[in-house]
């Protein structure tokens, strides 16, 4: 089995490690990122919003995708694209026999057939933080737009993974969409990724709200071993539990999160200028497209 060293522990600790203050962080961005301002009334089993849209369930006739993405696929972009994030962490039962929690990651694995899906992986969480939450595997999809992920939530091929796989053995999902402007490829190669999610606190004031979204907009820019970040607000609330913001990082590999989590410029911008400024949050790092072995 991969493991993060307990170095990642600390990524989001605020002790002495924080000591002194980030100088000029939000000054080095220019705010680049639109949320979405559209929220839907309910979500699918792992998530998706409900739409009187109709629905496409299309198959690849590729079996699945490889399960590493090549950055030649897309060709390189002089513009943002425009993205849909989805995202979802499953508590599974204490108990639970390992080969239904691998039966369960390789049937969400299988999703990437769908042709609506333009990338995913599902494995278990090398490190989940949360001060309220616990969470031991999770699901991260991208798509071309809010239909695309609407008919990936009503087909019948994922109806039945959550039916047959998942719901039996956890005990709690949490689930969370967002839209992004992304540089770089649509699809894109990475080994590790990193999925936060935040409630910022109601009294925030706006200044403070801007200087957030570009500092988190912004964070490959200070941060260059992040091949790609995407951000942006939460689109379908029903099983968001009140948390608004999805904030996603993807790395070359597990060396390079190991990296990032002991990086000290990270964890004074997390202490200083992030964390304070919400109510609550949930972190979780995994691998792209584990293999049984690490399951």
């Amino acid at each position: 089995m991969i493991r993060v060293s307990t170095a990642a522990l600390s990524s989001f600790s605020c002790h002495i490690t924080c000591a002194g203050k980030f100088r000029g962080a939000a000054g080095i961005f220019a705010a680049r990122r639109s949320f979405s301002t559209s929220l839907q009334a309910s979500l699918n089993p792992l998530g998706g919003s409900k739409s009187k849209r109709t629905f496409r369930c299309v198959i690849s006739k590729q079996i699945s995708k490889p399960s590493w993405f090549s950055t030649t696929i897309s060709a390189k972009m002089s513009s943002p694209s425009k993205v849909v994030e989805h995202v979802v962490f499953f508590n599974v039962k204490e108990g639970t026999p390992p080969e239904k929690a691998n039966a369960m990651i390789s049937a969400l694995q299988g999703l990437k057939s769908l042709d609506t899906v333009l990338q995913l992986t599902a494995g278990p969480a090398l490190n989940s933080h949360s001060e309220t939450y616990k969470y031991t595997h999770a699901l991260y999809s991208r798509y071309k737009d809010k239909q695309s992920l609407d008919d990936y939530s009503a087909c019948p091929q994922h109806m039945d993974v959550v039916k047959q796989f998942v719901l039996p053995i956890v005990d709690d999902i949490f689930a969370l969409d967002w839209e992004a402007e992304i540089d770089g490829p649509v699809v894109s190669s990475y080994g590790a990724l990193r999925v936060a999610v935040f409630k910022p606190k109601d009294d925030m004031a706006t200044p403070q709200r801007f200087e957030l979204v570009e500092i988190l907009s912004g964070y490959k820019s200070l941060f260059p071993s992040i091949g790609q970040v995407s951000f942006g607000e939460n689109f379908s609330p029903a099983r968001a539990k009140g948390f608004t913001w999805g904030f996603l990082s993807l790395f070359p590999g597990v060396k390079e999160l190991e990296e990032f989590n002991k990086n000290d410029e990270h964890i004074k911008l997390q202490c200083e200028k992030i964390l304070p400024q919400m109510e609550n949050y949930i972190i979780v790092d995994m691998l792209s497209s584990p293999n049984p072995s690490s399951l």
